[in-house]
């Protein structure tokens, strides 16, 4: 059982971030990254994760780039499910994991991910209730992050529709 915790805001994530994008990059070549998540709206707190999005133009290499991958020490990786491949770095930095999700460009998770991101980096009120709200979730799933996950569930649907309107 996985637990979580909460950290507040710091430009570090953004450091970390283009760290990590330096590294993929020099891994993988040319590619399309993106710092997603939390971590990437300014003044937002979260699990401390920051994730990145790699986005490809097809499936083809997917076998190749994440043999890539793993040779910069991303390790822990999930099958392709729900549209994405899923990594993680072992051992967490010590603000917590760094994530990779690789999906496909123009793919409806593609989509998602930066529109919600855009979405709260635009609307500053919404970002702050979001990261109150995690706050909550964090202490009704009592950390544990499967619980947390789906608490959240319905209000991540809602702010995508907000942005779809």
């Amino acid at each position: 059982m996985s637990k979580i915790g909460f950290y507040p805001y710091s430009k570090k994530f953004a450091a970390i971030f283009n760290k990590e994008k330096d590294l993929i990059s020099s891994a993988l070549g040319k590619c399309e990254i993106h710092h997603i998540g939390s971590t990437a709206v300014p003044k937002m707190g979260g699990k401390g994760i920051v994730d990145i999005m790699i986005a490809l133009d097809s499936w083809k290499e997917e076998r190749d780039i994440v043999e890539r991958l793993r040779s910069i020490g991303f390790h822990h990786v999930h099958p392709k499910e729900g549209g994405q491949i899923f990594l993680s770095r072992i051992p967490r930095t010590k603000h917590g994991d760094t994530h990779l999700h690789i999906v496909k460009k123009g793919t409806g998770i593609y989509k998602e991910y930066l529109a919600f991101r855009d979405y709260l980096r635009a609307h500053r009120a919404e970002a702050k209730r979001y990261a109150d709200l995690k706050r909550l979730w964090r202490k009704q799933a009592k950390g544990v992050r499967t619980y947390y996950t789906t608490l959240k569930g319905n209000y991540v649907k809602d702010v995508l529709k907000k942005c779809h309107d």
